[in-house]
């Protein structure tokens, strides 16, 4: 039986950060794989990377439509699904490749199965012939990410009613499509089809769009997306779904009002994908569902630690690669680095992008400026809609606690807010900074300055 100094279950955003940083460090580095992933895990494969290679395909697909008013005449052709599919797959083919040859590069021992725990230290990797072996490691590192939730009277059946992995792999443009959850995966996936020209209609229990984020904002998002021709529901529950002939209907509750369409995607939430661990056999405990970790990522086993998705929390691709590389941090070198949950960005690539980070809420310490229209000279030239910025404020010190932006890059714009929060600076200190001319990030500024 081999033994490394760390095993890691798990090679995705999370898993690769620690496993590099330990194997830089002189350790002997496992990571343990399943057979039908490359690295890179949920983001990589079927999440992030596909979804924003066919976002990009529809923000190039939308100008082209709009192409008139760039003084412009381009005659924007039917999509071809199958053809955006092959060009996103030969994306991710890329992004494998690098990451294979990064992992490569550091002597990363690779794995390939299903790993789950014969003891504390002991972990069985199954194959899918069935084959098994056995390895030992001194560390143990729990990154198995998430998958998605399914809804009780709504079963994926990869056909109809499909998870947010499953309609990545759609090559047939539905006519209508039904989205269940106004999140970031719900809203990404009704720019998409809206842009495509599908009907789309979202359905959101709350009573806005990204319902963890502040209200005026997912009122706004709503506003734009009903311009834009998609319908929104909110406050609206699903009582039953029916398939019949390829199509499903849909039964709200507390109304006699239907719906049908050719899909359904079910974009309510991802679980941690930790049912096949054994993790009793290791005394790791779990807590909601997740595995119980505390602010070092330790387990109830204090070998054993666990990061991502795994222990719950903030199910973002980029929290987990920041918790892997801090644990590998931790680890190394002795310190108790932990994670500042409130400078986390939080972003859905929709369109218009939203953007938040930090605080999303008044109280007595905290208050709120906001420019739901901030001139800008660079939206204008751009032909896109003034950026809506949100500032949360420190009462006592001006330092800048929280932020959201709606509009044009705003993805990239935000983590100049992140920059704020985790380093507590000032609306002073933002305001004194240059930004270049003509650019998005003078609609930050002028929003700091405004609320100075």
């Amino acid at each position: 039986m081999q033994t490394f100094d760390v095993v890691i279950i798990g090679g995705g955003p999370g898993g690769l950060a620690a496993g590099i940083m330990m194997s830089q460090v002189g350790k002997s580095v496992a990571m343990i794989q399943e057979e039908q992933d490359s690295y890179g895990g949920i983001c990589l494969n079927r999440g992030c990377m596909p979804t924003k290679s066919l976002l990009k395909a529809a923000a190039a697909y939308r100008q082209a439509k709009e192409c008139e008013k760039y003084g412009l005449d381009v005659v924007a052709q039917p999509i071809n699904l199958k053809r955006l599919q092959a060009v996103t797959q030969n994306d991710i083919a890329t992004l494998r490749a690098m990451t294979q040859t990064m992992v490569t590069a550091e002597n990363i021992t690779t794995l390939r199965g299903k790993g789950s725990f014969a003891s504390d230290h002991d972990i069985i990797i199954t194959q899918t012939e069935g084959c098994t072996e056995q390895v030992r490691g001194e560390l143990i590192i729990i990154a198995t990410g998430s998958k998605p939730v399914e809804l009780p009277f709504a079963p994926f059946n990869g056909k109809n009613i499909l998870s947010s992995d499953q309609l990545l792999q759609n090559t047939e443009l539905p006519s209508r499509l039904l989205i269940i959850g106004g999140g970031a995966i719900g809203c990404e996936f009704a720019t998409l089809y809206n842009t495509f020209g599908s009907e789309v209609i979202m359905v959101e229990a709350l009573d806005t769009l990204l319902p963890r984020e502040d209200q005026e904002a997912g009122k706004m998002l709503q506003d734009a997306f009903t311009q834009q021709g998609i319908q929104v529901k909110t406050e609206t529950m699903i009582e039953q779904l029916i398939l019949a002939e390829d199509k499903v209907t849909i039964h709200y509750k507390d109304s006699d009002k239907t719906d049908t369409v050719d899909k359904v995607l079910v974009g309510v939430g991802r679980k941690p994908n930790i049912d096949c661990l054994n993790l009793g056999a290791a005394g790791v405990q779990t807590e909601h569902g997740a595995v119980k970790v505390n602010e070092f990522f330790q387990t109830s086993t204090p070998h054993i630690y666990a990061i991502g998705d795994a222990a719950g929390g903030l199910m973002l691709a980029h929290v987990a690669e920041k918790e892997g590389q801090l644990l590998a941090q931790n680890l190394s070198q002795g310190t108790t680095a932990t994670l500042n949950k409130n400078a986390v960005p939080r972003v859905a690539f929709c369109h218009p992008e939203v953007a938040a980070v930090g605080i999303n809420h008044e109280s007595g310490d905290i208050r709120s400026f906001t420019m739901r229209q901030v001139p800008n000279g660079r939206s204008v030239v751009d032909k896109v809609a003034p950026a809506f910025v949100k500032l949360f404020i420190n009462n006592d010190n001006s330092e800048i606690a929280g932020a959201v932006i709606i509009g044009e890059a705003a993805t990239e714009l935000i983590h100049e807010m992140a920059l704020a929060v985790e380093n507590h600076l000032t609306l002073e200190k933002v305001g004194k900074t240059i930004h270049a001319h003509p650019t998005h990030s003078k609609s930050v500024v002028s929003a700091v300055l405004h609320a100075s």
